[in-house]
């Protein structure tokens, strides 16, 4: 099954697929994945949470969250109702049968159209809000796969396939090769869209349903305001 979303409205939760085992939401602006000490409210689980099974999960602060997105990370990501939909999406992101592709703007042009960024990454000590590529040996295994879409004056379009899951990721390793995401205060600096932060957006989910292991995939176009930067076709 595919299904493509567009992103419209980038202060709105939509729900882009739902049955008993899983639903599918398309992430706003400025909307955490779940709970922090620091926030407690307007998360993705507040929205959801009479759809989960929460009674099934340990921690009833983020019960069915299988992936994340930061706060200002926009797009899809699949969060389980039950317990077994939950192990059947952890399993597939552990071999790497659940795909997730994401748009990003950066800056700077590329030589290369495709390239491969293996670099562990670690909280660092500095500012513990960010995460460091590292050769500690705390560090974790970090693996982006980048493939260059358009390139317009200094700014470049790319999609960006995550092999593993790392906490700023992309983020992380975008700055790492000196291509910060466009208006990322944290990575880079804010370039004068205010209020929007990073140009990221996850575009592409593909994943095995957990009951009837038919194969489901969906797209989403990112919102306006990324498009007239530099327009995903």
């Amino acid at each position: 099954m595919n299904k493509i979303c567009v992103n419209s409205d980038i202060n709105k939760l939509i729900v882009v697929y739902e049955d008993d085992s899983i639903v599918v939401v398309n992430k706003p602006k400025n909307m955490l994945t779940h709970h922090t000490k620091y926030d407690t409210n307007n998360t993705v689980i507040d929205y959801l949470f009479d759809k989960i099974n929460v009674n099934e999960f340990e921690d009833k602060s983020r019960p069915g969250i299988v992936q994340r997105l930061d706060r200002n990370t926009t797009g899809l990501m699949v969060v389980a109702k039950n317990k077994k939909s939950y192990d059947s999406l952890i399993e597939q992101i552990s071999n790497n049968s659940l795909t997730k592709k994401y748009l990003a703007i950066v800056h700077g042009k590329f030589r290369k159209d495709l390239l491969i960024i293996k670099c562990p990454i670690i909280r660092s000590k500095k500012n513990t809000t960010k995460m460091v590529v590292s050769d500690d040996s705390k560090a974790k295994n970090a693996i982006t796969s980048v493939k260059v879409l358009k390139q317009v004056n200094e700014l470049s379009l790319i999609e960006c396939t995550l092999l593993t899951g790392r906490t700023h990721q992309i983020r992380a390793h975008m700055n790492f090769i000196h291509h910060n995401i466009l208006n990322d205060p944290l990575y880079g600096h804010e370039d004068g869209y205010e209020g929007y932060d990073q140009f990221l957006h996850s575009h592409h989910l593909s994943f095995y349903h957990p009951v009837t292991k038919e194969l489901l995939e969906f797209k989403s176009i990112p919102d306006n305001i990324f498009n007239k930067v530099i327009k995903y076709e």
